[in-house]
């Protein structure tokens, strides 16, 4: 791995013009931003965070970042940030390399990247600037506000924000932010300051008129929880109260050996299933969903868990159900549990139907073969799967299409879940979730792998009974975080299983060299 040394091993400093040393800048960054960026503290992290990302990326991951520097985990969410500067090319990097000066760190400018701090660099930025002026602004008002303050502003004059006490108010503003709404928070936080807070109001003035909001893409759904008149109609109604909806996850990995002789079909052990089952749950929480859990249910337990969810009283209360099943399949769409008995996948929803789903949306995730061909690359199918059942607002979503294989890993689990839980976690908060299994879809479907000596990929199949858009909404901030610190738990066991095989190979590999 290539690391950049610090200034005192690079050629004098005054023989390099300031227009090179912020290039030169830039590249140290994006080849070593874990040891440039390594002493920020959090509060340092989630004001980089919101001055150097574009807006639509603040918009749609800001929050997501400040949960993990809280959560500690400030190295990935910076370099997270490093990540999609230098993939916005036309030298987004300079925006961190000036966040860092307007954030007083002048001491990561001069000693790791390089950067005199004198007047000449001052007067760069004055005429050069790479920060957005209305958020330089709003890091201003920020910085000039001790936290008692800042604690004092929210609960007096902005009790409407969604906010925690002791939170930096960059954090607080990305909470609240969505692609409408930048001008309008910028406006109440000018209007709560005036009275007060004066001059720090005086910021933002000039950049009320002159930043008319510019939607960066449909967002379905406000703060508030509420959709716009012109959806209402076209979106089942959306959750009132936690838990937002109800998520069952069924992961059948093993299965009993066969009783008799005809019953011969190999069913063998789901090694990474477990790892789908962690990814799913911690992404349903993240939406506010109560999830249960059932590894290795046989028929009898599989009826009772339904035969229960039908009477449950929480089906009264919430917007949504959700089924997410991993096991074996088969090319009639069967499913196997683990007394080797199966289910039909469309027999699933008769199974779980209750009056208190009457017009509510019903989700349902398949994990599991459909037949043993496998996808060729060149086979590629994009065609959308017509509805013969005539029951409504169902939603069925296969891993793969009919009299195909579905491929997983058995240490990162299936492709299908991985790319279903990327997109919902990116997008599920803006976008429909046909739209969202849309983009999962299409991720999918990029996908090459090897099995059996060739190449596969795989391609998801919807089938859909709804009658309007489902929308789901974030979860309140202690179910948000909850499913946040799953999915980090998981990253970090997930680097250290990698780093053991690598630890493994490499051991391998010298055993090898030294029996030769």
């Amino acid at each position: 791995m290539s690391v950049v040394g610090d200034s005192a091993s690079l050629p004098g400093l005054a023989h390099v013009s300031l227009a090179d040393a912020l290039v030169m800048a830039q590249l140290k960054i994006s080849l070593s931003s874990e040891v440039v960026l390594g002493n920020l503290d959090e509060w340092e992290a989630a004001s980089l965070v919101f001055l150097s990302l574009p807006r639509h990326y603040l918009t749609f991951h800001g929050h997501k970042l400040c949960q993990y520097i809280r959560a500690g985990r400030i190295t990935a969410a910076l370099s997270e940030v490093v990540s999609v500067l230098g993939n916005e090319g036309g030298g987004r990097l300079a925006a961190m390399v000036e966040a860092l000066y307007v954030t007083g760190r002048h001491d990561i400018l001069h000693h790791h990247l390089g950067v005199a701090v004198d007047a000449a660099l001052r007067k760069h930025y004055q005429s050069h600037s790479s920060l957005e002026p209305d958020r330089r602004a709003l890091y201003c008002v920020f910085s000039g506000m001790a936290q008692e303050q800042t604690d004092q502003l929210l609960s007096d004059r902005l009790s409407l924000w969604v906010s925690d006490e002791g939170r930096p108010l960059e954090e607080t503003f990305v909470r609240n932010l969505t692609p409408a709404n930048y001008t309008q928070l910028m406006s109440e936080l000018c209007a709560a300051l005036t009275p007060s807070h004066p001059a720090l109001a005086n910021f933002l003035t000039p950049h009320l008129v002159r930043s008319p909001d510019s939607p960066i893409e449909p967002g379905p759904v406000e703060p508030s929880g509420e959709v716009s008149s012109a959806q209402r109609l076209d979106v089942y109604p959306l959750p009132t109260c936690y838990p937002h909806g109800l998520c069952i996850i069924i992961n059948v990995k093993t299965f009993i050996e066969p009783s008799a002789a005809h019953d011969q079909i190999p069913l063998s052990i789901r090694h990474g299933s477990e790892v789908d089952c962690e990814r799913l749950s911690a992404t349903f929480k993240m939406f506010g969903f109560h999830v249960m859990t059932y590894i290795d249910p046989d028929r009898h337990k599989v009826e009772s868990v339904f035969r229960s969810l039908r009477v449950d009283a929480r089906l009264a209360l919430v917007s949504c159900l959700a089924i997410c099943i991993m096991t074996h399949g088969d090319e009639y769409d069967n499913l196997y549990l683990h007394d080797r008995t199966c289910i039909g996948m469309t027999d699933v929803r008769k199974l779980c139907f209750s009056s208190a789903l009457i017009n509510k949306p019903r989700l349902f995730f398949i994990q599991a073969c459909r037949g043993e061909q496998a996808l060729r690359p060149i086979l590629l199918q994009r065609d959308v799967c017509s509805v013969t059942n005539a029951e409504s607002d169902c939603l069925i979503s296969a891993a793969t299409v009919q009299g195909y294989t579905a491929v997983r890993s058995q240490t990162e689990g299936s492709w299908y879940v991985t790319e279903i839980c990327g997109a919902l976690q990116e997008w599920g908060h803006r976008a429909p979730v046909r739209t969202v299994l849309q983009r999962a879809r299409a991720a999918l479907s990029a996908r090459v792998g090897t099995m059996g000596g060739g190449y596969v990929t795989q391609l998801s199949e919807d089938k859909v009974t709804l009658t309007k858009d489902v929308q789901l909404v974030r979860a309140e901030e202690p179910y948000f975080l909850e499913g946040i610190l799953d999915l980090t738990q998981m990253e970090m066991l997930e680097r250290l299983l990698e780093e053991a095989l690598e630890d493994a190979e490499e051991e391998a590999t010298r055993e090898g060299e030294g029996i030769l």
